[in-house]
């Protein structure tokens, strides 16, 4: 009886990581061929990617000589992302070689875990000078503990043999940065989906309500330190367990439900920097006065003045995963930001920047390729956004032009208004003479005047007033005439001015 035991027992051990084989592997492979399903339905693919501006709108109104302007652009936005970043590192599901369920759940960032027995999953850490111990053969990579262990050994070897030797990993950094209007476009902006970061401590840093008493930017700043990738398999059914039946396969996916694996995961660190200001003026890019704090990025190094006095009225919302594999969040002030101080933002954006045994990074990446063909999970996204552009400036009135079609009487106008902001001290122009018959002269508004009056005079021993029209605002071109609007036996007695 002991005898059986052993046998059967080291039996069932020598079966660990072995494939699906024999008639069954066969007909695991017929069954998976036979799904028909088009990945980009599923996931959105968007065939036409970009940003594009379809309509603008305009809007003003006028006050005491100013006005003010809001200019709305129209905007779609249309990405795909093959590439997914994790802004959850624990929830387990995701780690190189898992398998999931290739359907729309993905496009939240939270694709379902298969769960089927599994054969040994081939894997590859890329750490520079490791060679050949960078392969690691997982038995069961049905749990992502048994895939970690694997992983930090291969990094231990690393760390204890390999950097030694004078090897650093050069990490592949990547920002993006938007200012935000409306939520769906920032996180598209920044290369993400916004769905991403539900649940995680990330999420508030997405969301955006449009307010007219703060402007929102962010920048979104990834540093990888290496990846880990499984070697394709070499047939649909090889990731399959010995003991996997075609029953097994047939309950677990199918055409609106397809089977897929995590083909390679990015470790290193997330930082996620959201500024908020309440200088509203948007003369000023808040996206450059972003890029100014933080360093990252370019703006206009003439106006860091302006960018110093957004950032004085700003708070910066930071939160970080990695490279300890902690989430961490703060707060920062715009008086602390160039502070190298615990605390300020330069020192956030630096500490944990390289690699090392106490820094490994945390999974903040990951691809996912289609188990049937190995193409990979190309996941489209899109939304309809709108710019608004606000600002105040004096009125810019039109011309008046004037001439005399009668030749007895020197003729001449000029304006009475109130200048810009001020309904108390009425001004006057200059005056314009008409000199010449038939001659039109004409004669502008200052900038930023209102309520004004076009007056008109005529010499007859003194100055003798004609007349006076009401134009407020001269928002067209005005044209008049002095003419001879009586004779008395053919000799003109009274002049008098009309529109025309």
């Amino acid at each position: 009886m002991f005898l059986c035991i052993f046998s059967c027992s080291k039996e069932t051990i020598d079966e660990v990581g072995k494939s699906v084989s024999g008639e069954t592997a066969e007909a695991i492979e017929d069954y998976l061929a036979s799904l028909n399903y088009n990945p980009d339905d599923l996931l959105n693919v968007q065939s036409n990617t970009g940003k594009n501006n379809y309509n603008s709108s305009e809007k003003s109104s006028k006050y005491q000589g100013m006005v003010n302007q809001c200019i709305t652009q129209y905007y779609n936005i249309r990405s795909n992302f093959e590439d997914v970043v994790m802004f959850d590192p624990g929830n387990g599901v995701i780690y190189p070689g898992a398998l999931v369920i290739g359907n729309s759940d993905m496009l939240g960032g939270a694709p379902q875990p298969l769960q089927v027995p599994r054969a040994a999953a081939s894997l590859r850490v890329d750490l520079p000078g490791i060679g050949e111990d960078g392969n690691i053969t997982i038995d069961n990579p049905g749990q992502n503990t048994n895939v970690q262990a694997g992983i930090d050994k291969a990094l231990e070897h690393w760390n204890a043999n390999i950097q030694p030797q004078g090897y650093e990993i050069d990490a592949d950094t990547y920002f993006e940065k938007t200012e935000a209007h409306s939520s769906e476009q920032m996180s598209l902006d920044l290369g993400i989906s916004g769905e991403w970061a539900t649940g995680s401590s990330f999420e508030s840093s997405f969301s955006y309500n449009k307010t007219t008493e703060k402007r929102v930017a962010a920048l979104l700043y990834r540093q990888i330190f290496y990846e880990v990738t499984m070697d394709t398999p070499a047939t649909p059914s090889a990731v399959f367990g010995s003991n996997a039946s075609l029953e097994t396969i047939e309950s677990a996916m199918n055409s609106e439900n397809p089977p897929a694996y995590v083909h390679s995961v990015q470790y290193g660190r997330i930082i996620m920097i959201r500024m908020e200001t309440t200088d509203t003026q948007t003369d000023v890019s808040l996206e450059a006065a972003l890029s100014y704090a933080t360093g990252a990025g370019d703006y206009d190094g003439t106006l860091s003045a302006s960018y110093k006095k957004v950032i004085s009225k700003s708070t910066f919302n930071v939160v970080t995963i990695g490279g300890n594999a902690e989430v961490a969040t703060s707060v920062i002030t715009g008086d602390s930001i160039e502070e190298n101080t615990e605390g300020g933002l330069n020192y956030v954006i630096t500490e944990n920047a390289l690699y090392s045994r106490q820094n490994p990074g945390a999974p903040i990446g990951y691809t996912i390729k289609y188990l049937k063909d190995n193409r990979i999970a190309k996941m489209g996204y899109n939304t309809d956004y709108q710019i608004e552009t606000c600002g105040e400036f004096p009125y810019d009135h039109k011309n008046v032009y004037a001439k005399r079609t009668t030749g007895l009487y020197s003729i001449r106008f000029r304006y009475s208004y109130f200048g810009r902001n001020d309904n108390d001290d009425r001004k006057y122009s200059g005056w314009t003479t008409l000199k010449d018959q038939k001659v039109n002269y004409s004669q502008s508004p200052p900038n930023g005047a209102h309520d004004i009056k076009v007056q008109f005079q005529l010499w007859d021993l003194t100055w003798k007033t004609m007349g006076e029209f009401d134009l407020d605002y001269v928002t067209r071109d005005y044209y008049f005439e002095a003419y001879c609007s009586k004779k008395v036996l053919g000799i003109c007695t009274q002049v008098s001015v009309k529109e025309i």
